[in-house]
C-alpha cells in the first residue's frame, strides 16, 4: 500500500497550484528561484518524514507526519502577497467605503483610540496571539484525547486554510495596518504581547489576506469541529476565539467587515473541506 495519504495529496495539489500562481503573479522584483528552492526542500523534508514514519512509526513522528501541512500553512499564507493581485488590485478602498457606509467611521481606527489603556491593549495582543495557541492546542488535543478523530479534523483544518488562501487571489486586500498611512497605522502600546506580536507580524504578516478574515474563519471552523467531537475543548476555546475576533480589529489587522466575512464564510469553507475529505479520488489512499 502506498505511503501517501489524503492529506499528502492535498498538500501536493496546493503546492502545485500555488507554484503555478507564483509564475502568473510574480513581479519582476520577486526571485522565483527562492520559492522553487523552498518547495524542493519542502518535498525532500516531507518525503523523509513519510519514509521515517513508515519505517519506524512512533507517536511524535506520527504527529508531525500527519500535521505538517498545518505547520507549513503559515508560509503559504505569507506568500499569497506575491500572487494575490492576479485578477484585481487591492480592494481596501472598497472595504473602507463599506465600513464608512455601515458604521459612519472606521472601527479599526476608533477601537484602539478609544480603549487605549495598556492593560486592555495587552489583552487584545494576547487575543491575537491566541490564534497560534488555538491551532496548536486543537491539534494536540485531538491527537492526545480524540485520536480517532485526529486525522479527519487535521485534513479539514488544512483544507480550510488552503481554501482561504485561494480566496485571497480573488479578493485581494492589505488590511488597515498596511493601508492607512501613519499615524493611523500606528499600533497601540502594551507591556509584553505587543512585542511578541510585532515580532510575529514582522516575520509572517504581509499586506494580504484581510478579507475575509482567515484568522476568524479558521477559529470558527475549529469551534465547529470541536463542538460535537471535543465539547470539553470547545468550552475552553470559545472565550479565546471571542477575544481573538475583537483583537483583529483592535490591532488593525482587519476591518470590521473582514470579521463579518470570516464568520459568514467559515461554515461554507468547512462544507467544502468535508466534500474534499470524502472525494472518491482518495479511495486508494488512507
Amino acid at each position: 500500500m502506498t505511503a501517501l495519504k489524503k492529506i499528502d495529496l492535498l498538500f501536493l495539489i496546493y503546492l502545485a497550484l500555488s507554484t503555478l500562481l507564483l509564475f502568473f503573479g510574480s513581479e519582476p522584483s520577486i526571485h522565483l528561484s527562492t520559492f522553487i528552492w523552498v518547495r524542493l526542500l519542502m518535498v525532500l523534508a516531507i518525503s523523509g518524514l513519510i519514509y521515517a514514519d513508515k519505517k519506524n512509526p512512533g507517536p511524535i513522528l506520527t504527529l508531525f507526519r500527519l500535521s505538517y501541512p498545518v505547520i507549513v500553512s503559515g508560509y503559504f499564507y505569507a506568500e499569497t502577497v506575491v500572487y494575490n493581485k492576479i485578477f484585481l488590485n487591492n480592494l481596501d478602498p472598497v472595504l473602507v467605503g463599506i465600513e464608512n457606509d455601515i458604521f459612519g467611521m472606521q472601527p479599526s481606527l476608533r477601537f484602539s483610540a478609544y480603549f487605549s489603556d495598556q492593560l486592555f491593549s495587552e489583552l487584545m495582543y494576547f487575543g491575537y496571539f491566541s490564534f497560534y495557541l488555538l491551532i496548536l492546542s486543537f491539534t494536540l488535543y485531538f491527537f492526545i484525547k480524540r485520536r480517532n478523530y485526529f486525522y479527519p479534523v487535521t485534513f479539514k483544518l488544512t483544507a480550510s486554510m488552503y481554501l482561504f488562501y485561494l480566496i485571497f487571489c480573488f479578493i485581494p486586500s492589505a488590511g488597515p495596518q498596511f493601508y492607512f498611512p501613519f499615524p493611523d497605522s500606528e499600533l497601540p502600546d502594551a507591556y509584553f504581547f505587543n512585542h511578541v506580536m510585532h515580532f510575529v507580524q514582522g516575520i509572517a504578516e504581509q499586506p494580504t489576506g484581510a478579507f475575509p478574515s482567515s484568522h476568524v474563519g479558521i477559529s470558527i471552523i475549529i469551534l465547529i469541529l470541536s463542538k460535537k467531537m471535543a465539547p470539553y475543548y470547545f468550552n475552553i476555546a470559545w472565550p479565546f476565539v471571542l477575544l481573538l475576533i475583537l483583537s483583529t480589529v483592535y490591532i488593525k489587522a482587519h476591518y470590521a467587515i473582514d470579521i463579518m466575512g470570516g464568520l459568514l464564510i467559515a461554515p461554507f469553507i468547512l462544507y467544502l473541506s468535508n466534500i474534499l475529505y470524502a472525494l472518491p479520488v482518495w479511495k486508494n489512499v488512507e
